[in-house]
This record gives structure tokens, sequence and C-alpha cells, in this order.
């Protein structure tokens, strides 16, 4: 009988010692998160691993220094004009060209990782060129050239609001010729930026989420953790978009592995009008063009006229 009950006291004081060990890892887990979000949201790399002008691109560019209000920081970007009529432009085939009667620009922000250099970044102002856009696309700081340290939610808007200073202030552009694009990341620091300025002409968002809070629960483990309490990077696209006064086109693949493609369904149903949005099937995260009816040049043509 004495035994037994040493066994049963034992038993339970192993049972208490674990759960200990696992509530302190919970914890501390809760804790490392908090502190380190920043860190496992965004992913800036200082390697400028290509050029416009480099093949297959062959763009002509201006490398210009923005300067962030009130610090001696400053977004490195580069500048790149549209066409001109009597340029040879090498097209993608099959896909529309030079359907900008009239100056537009766009207003590129990218996602949360690497920088403007990446191919992928390169590929698309080439395609968006090639629709008659100029282009200004700015690393944010933490990123590529640009000076400063790792940056926060609220810097990364910052960031997108000294850009668009740079076309209004310094290039003068009227702010009905200014479209913004964002994709992944990139989108919510876009629709943040066109939801306080709804005197910009359109916005296009590509493969981004409703929030970074259900991005967290449905695409990864830490879910099991209080990701409302814990997170305060929150990139909340959900809850600004029906503040949307402007046009907007959504743009998802369907084959989307890192962002579900219904987040852009969401994004949506919840703008106010005039929306549209396009599902290119089979597309993924990264690599999304496809050519065909269900390019999205094509949409962004249609969105244009």
């Amino acid at each position: 009988m004495a035994k037994s009950l040493k066994r049963q006291f034992y038993s339970k004081k192993l049972l208490l010692s674990i759960a200990g060990l696992l509530f302190f890892v919970y914890v501390s887990t809760c804790l490392y998160l908090f502190f380190r979000q920043r860190h496992l949201i965004l992913r800036p790399s200082s390697h400028i691993s290509m050029l416009p002008s480099f093949d297959p691109f062959h763009l002509p560019y201006e490398e210009v220094k923005i300067p962030v209000s009130n610090s001696d920081e400053y977004l490195n970007a580069w500048w790149i004009p549209a066409p001109s009529p009597q340029e040879k432009l090498a097209t993608l085939p099959n896909e529309p060209a030079r359907i900008v009667k009239s100056p537009k620009v766009i207003l590129y922000f990218y996602g949360a990782g690497g920088n403007k250099s990446y191919f992928n970044i390169l590929a698309r102002i080439k395609g968006l060129r090639q629709l008659g856009f100029s282009i200004l696309v700015a690393d944010y700081r933490g990123f590529g050239s640009s000076k400063g340290d790792f940056p926060s939610e609220s810097q990364l808007y910052q960031d997108s609001q000294a850009a668009l200073d740079y076309l209004l202030r310094v290039r003068r552009i009227p702010p009905g010729q200014i479209a913004i694009y964002g994709e992944s990341l990139g989108g919510a620091i876009a629709l943040n930026l066109a939801v306080k300025h709804p005197q910009i002409s359109g916005l296009i968002v590509q493969s981004s989420f409703t929030s970074m809070a259900e991005t967290v629960k449905r695409t990864s483990w830490y879910g099991i953790f209080p990701i409302d309490l814990i997170l305060n990077q929150r990139f909340d696209s959900i809850s600004r978009v029906r503040s949307l006064q402007i046009p907007v086109l959504f743009i998802h693949g369907t084959a989307d592995t890192v962002v579900p493609s219904d987040m852009s369904q969401k994004l949506y149903n919840a703008a106010p009008e005039p929306k549209q949005l396009l599902l290119v099937p089979g597309a993924g995260h990264f690599r999304i063009y496809q050519s065909g009816k269900n390019s999205y040049l094509q949409a962004i043509g249609k969105f244009v006229d």
C-alpha cells in the first residue's frame, strides 16, 4: 500500500514537472514571438543581385535617393521611365503594349523579403513598362541600399509616404496620373497608402492577405499561440479596405501556397465599388504570370481602360 502511494506521488510530481516545463516553454515562445516578430515577418537583403539594365530586362533607369522625413535616413529607388514612341520595345508575345495613352506612373511596393533587385520584381516591372507605365520602385529602410535600421510596420508606411511624396513634389506628377501597385506584404502597404490618398487614380493589390494575424493562423504552426494578443505588426488590410475610395484590382494565383487566394476574394468582397478581381488558375505566389486570357497584364490593361 505504501509503495503504491509512493508511486502515485512520484507520478503526479513528474506530471506536474512536465506540465510546468511545457508551460514555461509556451510562455517563453510567446515572449520570443512578441519581441522578434518583425524579424520573423520581414526578411530584408542588402545584396543587389540584378540591375534593371541587366539581361533579360534591358530597362533604362535612374537611381534616386528619397529622404525620409525627420531623419537622416533615405530610400534607394529606381525610376524607370515609360517607353518613348520611338523606342523599339521588346514585348512579351500575345500581351498588350503601349495601351497607356497619357502619362501614368506605377508606384510599386514589393513583399516581405529581399529587395527591389530580385528577378520576379524586375520581370513584373518590365511587363508594366510594356503597357506604357513609368515605374518607381524603392527599397524600404533596412532593405537593399536604403539607409535605416530594421523596419517596423509603421516605418514601412512612412517609407511608402516618402516614395509618394517624391513623385508628387520632386517629379511633380499629378496624383491622378499615379497608380499604386503592391504585391504580397507590399499589398498591405499599398492599401494603407491608397486609403489615405483618395486623389490617386487606382490601386492594384497582388497576392496579398487580409491581415497578418489571419495569415499566421492559417499558414504556420505559430497559430497555436495567442496571436491576437502577441501580434503588434498587424497589417490589417481587411479593416482598411472598406475605407477605399479609388478603383481597385485584386490579383491572386489559385495555387498560391504562401497566401491563400481566398484572402483576395475576402478583400474584394469587403472593398467598395469600383473593384475587380482576377484569380489566375494554377498560378503561385511568386510566379503569377500566365499568357492568354488569364494574363494579369491583360487584366491591368482593362483596369486602366
